[in-house]
Protein backbone atom coordinates (compact mmCIF):
# COMPACT_ATOMS: atom_id res chain seq x y z
CA UNK A 1 0.00 0.00 0.00
CA UNK A 2 1.82 3.45 -1.05
CA UNK A 3 1.43 6.31 0.87
CA UNK A 4 -0.89 8.11 -0.59
CA UNK A 5 -3.44 5.26 0.13
CA UNK A 6 -2.46 4.57 3.30
CA UNK A 7 -3.50 8.35 3.91
CA UNK A 8 -7.07 7.97 2.65
CA UNK A 9 -7.36 5.22 4.44
CA UNK A 10 -5.87 6.77 7.86
CA UNK A 11 -8.37 9.88 7.08
CA UNK A 12 -11.53 7.80 6.37
CA UNK A 13 -10.75 6.25 9.65
CA UNK A 14 -10.97 9.61 11.64
CA UNK A 15 -14.19 10.34 9.98
CA UNK A 16 -15.86 6.88 11.05
CA UNK A 17 -15.22 8.02 14.47
CA UNK A 18 -17.82 9.45 16.54
CA UNK A 19 -18.05 13.30 16.82
CA UNK A 20 -17.55 13.77 20.95
CA UNK A 21 -18.49 17.17 22.58
CA UNK A 22 -18.33 18.27 26.45
CA UNK A 23 -20.40 20.18 28.54
CA UNK A 24 -19.07 21.23 31.64
CA UNK A 25 -14.75 21.39 30.90
CA UNK A 26 -13.56 20.74 35.01
CA UNK A 27 -11.89 18.47 36.61
CA UNK A 28 -13.62 14.91 34.90
CA UNK A 29 -14.34 16.52 32.24
CA UNK A 30 -11.07 17.68 30.76
CA UNK A 31 -9.67 14.39 32.04
CA UNK A 32 -11.77 12.20 30.06
CA UNK A 33 -11.62 14.55 27.12
CA UNK A 34 -8.34 14.30 26.83
CA UNK A 35 -8.08 10.03 27.66
CA UNK A 36 -10.70 10.16 24.64
CA UNK A 37 -8.69 12.21 22.82
CA UNK A 38 -5.45 10.54 23.38
CA UNK A 39 -7.36 7.25 22.32
CA UNK A 40 -8.03 8.33 19.21
CA UNK A 41 -11.59 10.18 19.49
CA UNK A 42 -12.49 13.21 17.94
CA UNK A 43 -13.66 15.91 20.30
CA UNK A 44 -15.11 18.30 18.46
CA UNK A 45 -17.04 21.15 20.64
CA UNK A 46 -16.65 22.20 24.89
CA UNK A 47 -19.07 24.50 25.90
CA UNK A 48 -18.29 25.62 29.71
CA UNK A 49 -20.06 28.23 31.88
CA UNK A 50 -16.21 28.85 32.70
CA UNK A 51 -14.88 30.02 29.26
CA UNK A 52 -11.46 29.97 30.10
CA UNK A 53 -11.86 26.16 31.04
CA UNK A 54 -13.53 25.75 28.19
CA UNK A 55 -10.91 27.54 26.03
CA UNK A 56 -8.08 25.75 27.52
CA UNK A 57 -9.41 22.08 26.96
CA UNK A 58 -10.45 23.38 23.35
CA UNK A 59 -7.10 24.21 22.72
CA UNK A 60 -5.84 20.74 24.13
CA UNK A 61 -8.17 18.57 22.41
CA UNK A 62 -8.55 20.26 18.77
CA UNK A 63 -12.32 20.99 19.78
CA UNK A 64 -14.54 24.23 18.74
CA UNK A 65 -15.47 26.28 22.31
CA UNK A 66 -19.54 26.58 21.67
CA UNK A 67 -21.82 29.28 23.17
CA UNK A 68 -24.58 26.74 24.61
CA UNK A 69 -25.34 23.37 25.73
CA UNK A 70 -27.76 22.80 22.74
CA UNK A 71 -24.96 23.84 20.34
CA UNK A 72 -22.29 21.17 21.73
CA UNK A 73 -25.11 18.51 21.10
CA UNK A 74 -25.95 19.42 17.68
CA UNK A 75 -22.44 19.12 16.86
CA UNK A 76 -21.50 15.76 18.50
CA UNK A 77 -23.02 12.27 17.63
CA UNK A 78 -22.32 12.29 21.71
CA UNK A 79 -21.98 14.83 23.98
CA UNK A 80 -20.87 14.07 27.72
CA UNK A 81 -22.04 16.51 30.64
CA UNK A 82 -19.44 16.59 32.93
CA UNK A 83 -21.02 18.99 35.80
CA UNK A 84 -22.06 18.65 39.04
CA UNK A 85 -25.00 16.53 39.94
CA UNK A 86 -27.18 18.94 40.61
CA UNK A 87 -26.82 20.60 37.30
CA UNK A 88 -27.64 17.45 35.23
CA UNK A 89 -31.32 18.35 35.13
CA UNK A 90 -31.27 21.70 34.52
CA UNK A 91 -28.89 21.01 31.84
CA UNK A 92 -31.13 18.36 30.22
CA UNK A 93 -34.16 20.83 30.34
CA UNK A 94 -32.41 23.52 28.78
CA UNK A 95 -31.58 21.71 25.91
CA UNK A 96 -35.33 20.12 25.99
CA UNK A 97 -36.64 24.13 26.30
CA UNK A 98 -35.17 24.75 23.13
CA UNK A 99 -37.81 21.94 21.30
CA UNK A 100 -35.10 21.39 18.54
CA UNK A 101 -34.85 17.87 17.65
CA UNK A 102 -31.79 15.75 18.37
CA UNK A 103 -32.45 12.15 17.06
CA UNK A 104 -29.23 10.31 16.40
CA UNK A 105 -27.58 12.17 19.06
CA UNK A 106 -27.08 11.26 22.83
CA UNK A 107 -26.44 12.67 26.05
CA UNK A 108 -24.96 11.21 29.04
CA UNK A 109 -24.35 12.41 32.13
CA UNK A 110 -21.30 11.66 34.19
CA UNK A 111 -22.20 11.65 37.68
CA UNK A 112 -22.35 8.38 40.11
CA UNK A 113 -25.04 8.88 42.14
CA UNK A 114 -27.81 8.94 38.93
CA UNK A 115 -29.06 6.86 36.30
CA UNK A 116 -30.28 7.98 32.78
CA UNK A 117 -33.77 8.88 33.98
CA UNK A 118 -32.24 12.47 35.43
CA UNK A 119 -31.90 13.04 31.69
CA UNK A 120 -35.53 12.09 30.81
CA UNK A 121 -36.83 16.15 29.99
CA UNK A 122 -34.21 15.11 26.62
CA UNK A 123 -36.31 12.15 25.53
CA UNK A 124 -38.57 15.24 24.42
CA UNK A 125 -35.68 15.40 21.51
CA UNK A 126 -35.47 12.17 20.54
CA UNK A 127 -32.20 11.68 21.85
CA UNK A 128 -30.88 8.81 23.51
CA UNK A 129 -29.72 9.25 27.38
CA UNK A 130 -27.62 7.43 29.40
CA UNK A 131 -24.99 7.37 32.30
CA UNK A 132 -20.89 6.96 32.21
CA UNK A 133 -18.98 7.21 35.53
CA UNK A 134 -15.35 6.79 35.72
CA UNK A 135 -14.35 5.40 39.04
CA UNK A 136 -11.48 6.59 38.99
CA UNK A 137 -9.79 10.23 41.19
CA UNK A 138 -9.57 12.72 38.57
CA UNK A 139 -8.24 16.12 39.34
CA UNK A 140 -8.24 17.70 35.56
CA UNK A 141 -6.51 16.66 32.30
CA UNK A 142 -3.22 15.12 34.31
CA UNK A 143 -4.84 12.64 35.87
CA UNK A 144 -6.61 11.09 31.72
CA UNK A 145 -3.30 8.63 31.96
CA UNK A 146 -5.78 7.00 35.02
CA UNK A 147 -8.77 6.37 32.69
CA UNK A 148 -7.23 3.48 31.15
CA UNK A 149 -7.56 0.38 32.41
CA UNK A 150 -10.03 1.93 35.35
CA UNK A 151 -13.53 0.83 35.53
CA UNK A 152 -16.65 2.12 34.28
CA UNK A 153 -20.60 2.21 35.30
CA UNK A 154 -22.56 2.29 32.60
CA UNK A 155 -26.36 2.45 31.92
CA UNK A 156 -27.86 3.03 28.49
CA UNK A 157 -30.33 1.21 26.59
CA UNK A 158 -29.18 -0.11 23.00
CA UNK A 159 -27.88 1.21 20.53
CA UNK A 160 -26.08 3.45 23.16
CA UNK A 161 -24.84 1.03 25.34
CA UNK A 162 -22.83 -0.92 22.91
CA UNK A 163 -21.38 2.50 21.61
CA UNK A 164 -20.50 3.44 25.60
CA UNK A 165 -19.15 -0.14 25.96
CA UNK A 166 -16.91 0.38 22.60
CA UNK A 167 -15.23 3.93 24.35
CA UNK A 168 -14.20 1.80 27.69
CA UNK A 169 -12.72 -0.79 25.84
CA UNK A 170 -10.77 1.70 23.58
CA UNK A 171 -9.32 3.30 27.27
CA UNK A 172 -8.44 0.05 27.93
CA UNK A 173 -11.29 -0.19 31.19
CA UNK A 174 -13.40 -2.12 32.53
CA UNK A 175 -17.25 -1.87 32.62
CA UNK A 176 -19.41 -2.97 35.59
CA UNK A 177 -23.20 -2.88 36.08
CA UNK A 178 -24.57 -0.72 39.04
CA UNK A 179 -28.38 -2.04 40.05
CA UNK A 180 -30.48 1.36 40.16
CA UNK A 181 -31.06 0.24 44.36
CA UNK A 182 -27.15 0.22 44.90
CA UNK A 183 -26.23 3.53 43.71
CA UNK A 184 -25.76 4.82 46.67
CA UNK A 185 -23.66 2.43 48.11
CA UNK A 186 -21.55 2.30 44.54
CA UNK A 187 -21.25 6.10 45.68
CA UNK A 188 -20.27 5.45 49.31
CA UNK A 189 -17.85 2.74 48.18
CA UNK A 190 -16.04 4.99 45.81
CA UNK A 191 -15.64 7.84 48.39
CA UNK A 192 -14.27 5.44 51.09
CA UNK A 193 -11.77 4.38 48.86
CA UNK A 194 -10.62 7.60 46.53
CA UNK A 195 -11.31 10.22 49.49
CA UNK A 196 -10.79 8.57 52.66
CA UNK A 197 -7.13 7.78 52.32
CA UNK A 198 -6.23 11.36 51.74
CA UNK A 199 -7.88 12.23 54.90
CA UNK A 200 -5.48 9.46 56.71
CA UNK A 201 -2.80 10.60 54.66
CA UNK A 202 -3.40 14.30 55.84
CA UNK A 203 -3.66 12.79 59.41
CA UNK A 204 -0.40 10.29 59.38
CA UNK A 205 2.14 13.43 57.49
CA UNK A 206 0.69 15.64 60.67
CA UNK A 207 1.86 13.32 63.31
CA UNK A 208 5.10 13.17 61.20
CA UNK A 209 5.89 16.03 61.65
CA UNK A 210 4.79 16.37 65.12
CA UNK A 211 7.32 13.54 65.46
CA UNK A 212 9.93 15.93 64.15
CA UNK A 213 9.87 14.93 60.30
CA UNK A 214 10.11 17.74 57.69
CA UNK A 215 6.46 18.23 56.03
CA UNK A 216 7.98 17.39 53.05
CA UNK A 217 9.53 14.84 54.00
CA UNK A 218 6.61 13.06 55.70
CA UNK A 219 4.36 13.83 52.47
CA UNK A 220 6.96 11.64 49.98
CA UNK A 221 7.20 9.02 52.57
CA UNK A 222 3.55 8.57 53.37
CA UNK A 223 3.08 8.64 50.12
CA UNK A 224 5.24 5.71 49.06
CA UNK A 225 4.10 3.88 51.92
CA UNK A 226 0.46 4.32 51.23
CA UNK A 227 1.74 3.41 46.80
CA UNK A 228 3.06 0.27 48.02
CA UNK A 229 -0.08 -1.15 50.45
CA UNK A 230 -2.05 0.13 47.27
CA UNK A 231 0.19 -2.13 45.08
CA UNK A 232 0.17 -5.13 47.44
CA UNK A 233 -3.39 -4.81 47.30
CA UNK A 234 -3.91 -5.00 43.89
CA UNK A 235 -2.36 -7.94 43.77
CA UNK A 236 -3.33 -9.96 46.94
CA UNK A 237 -6.51 -8.32 48.07
CA UNK A 238 -6.76 -6.40 51.10
CA UNK A 239 -6.19 -9.20 53.95
CA UNK A 240 -3.29 -10.33 51.79
CA UNK A 241 -1.63 -6.86 51.91
CA UNK A 242 -1.90 -6.19 55.85
CA UNK A 243 1.26 -5.27 57.50
CA UNK A 244 2.09 -3.79 61.03
CA UNK A 245 1.53 -4.71 64.83
CA UNK A 246 -2.21 -5.80 64.33
CA UNK A 247 -1.75 -8.84 62.07
CA UNK A 248 1.35 -9.16 64.04
CA UNK A 249 -0.57 -9.78 67.28
CA UNK A 250 1.96 -7.23 68.76
CA UNK A 251 -0.29 -5.88 71.05
CA UNK A 252 2.28 -4.11 73.11
CA UNK A 253 2.62 -1.86 70.43
CA UNK A 254 -0.83 -0.76 69.64
CA UNK A 255 -0.79 -0.40 73.58
CA UNK A 256 1.97 2.26 72.90
CA UNK A 257 0.59 3.85 69.99
CA UNK A 258 -2.59 4.21 71.70
CA UNK A 259 -0.70 5.85 74.77
CA UNK A 260 1.34 8.08 72.59
CA UNK A 261 -1.89 9.52 70.94
CA UNK A 262 -3.72 10.17 74.44
CA UNK A 263 -3.20 14.06 73.91
CA UNK A 264 -5.22 13.98 70.56
CA UNK A 265 -8.41 11.75 71.44
CA UNK A 266 -9.81 11.80 67.85
CA UNK A 267 -6.72 10.58 66.31
CA UNK A 268 -6.77 8.22 68.96
CA UNK A 269 -10.41 6.52 68.38
CA UNK A 270 -9.69 6.90 64.73
CA UNK A 271 -6.42 4.62 65.29
CA UNK A 272 -8.57 2.23 67.29
CA UNK A 273 -11.64 1.85 64.86
CA UNK A 274 -9.15 1.54 61.98
CA UNK A 275 -7.49 -1.33 63.78
CA UNK A 276 -10.62 -3.18 64.65
CA UNK A 277 -11.37 -2.97 60.79
CA UNK A 278 -8.03 -4.74 60.64
CA UNK A 279 -8.37 -7.31 63.07
CA UNK A 280 -11.76 -8.13 60.87
CA UNK A 281 -10.16 -8.18 58.01
CA UNK A 282 -7.05 -10.40 59.56
CA UNK A 283 -8.89 -12.57 61.54
CA UNK A 284 -9.02 -12.60 65.31
CA UNK A 285 -7.20 -16.13 65.57
CA UNK A 286 -3.97 -15.55 67.60
CA UNK A 287 -4.80 -11.81 67.86
CA UNK A 288 -6.84 -12.19 71.35
CA UNK A 289 -4.37 -9.65 72.73
CA UNK A 290 -4.67 -7.12 70.43
CA UNK A 291 -8.62 -7.17 70.11
CA UNK A 292 -8.14 -7.23 74.02
CA UNK A 293 -6.54 -4.12 74.11
CA UNK A 294 -8.68 -2.64 71.50
CA UNK A 295 -11.51 -2.94 73.65
CA UNK A 296 -10.03 -1.49 76.42
CA UNK A 297 -8.79 1.41 75.00
CA UNK A 298 -12.27 2.22 73.61
CA UNK A 299 -14.36 5.24 75.23
CA UNK A 300 -16.70 4.82 77.82
CA UNK A 301 -19.66 4.79 75.64
CA UNK A 302 -18.26 3.10 72.91
CA UNK A 303 -17.14 -0.11 74.85
CA UNK A 304 -20.12 -1.87 74.12
CA UNK A 305 -19.57 -2.16 70.78
CA UNK A 306 -15.86 -2.76 70.34
CA UNK A 307 -16.44 -6.53 69.60
CA UNK A 308 -14.47 -7.88 67.09
CA UNK A 309 -16.57 -9.48 64.39
CA UNK A 310 -15.34 -11.21 61.32
CA UNK A 311 -15.17 -9.04 58.18
CA UNK A 312 -18.36 -9.16 56.43
CA UNK A 313 -16.36 -9.05 52.90
CA UNK A 314 -13.85 -11.25 53.28
CA UNK A 315 -15.05 -14.11 55.77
Amino acid sequence: MDHEVTETVDATEVEARLALAFIGAGRAGSALATALHDAGHRIVAVHSRTPAHAAHLAASTGAEVVPTALAAMCAADLTFATVPDGEIVRVAATVAATGGALRARALVHCSATHGPDVLAALRLTCAEVGSFHPLQALAGARSAPLLRGSSFAVEAEEPLRSTLLGLVADLGGHAIDVPADGRALYHAAAVLAGNAPLALLARATSLLEEAGVARADAHRALVALLAGAVSNAREGGPAGALTGPVVRGDATTVARHLDVLTADPNTRELYRRLSLEALSLAGPAGREAVADTLAAAAPRTTRSSSKVVAHPRVA
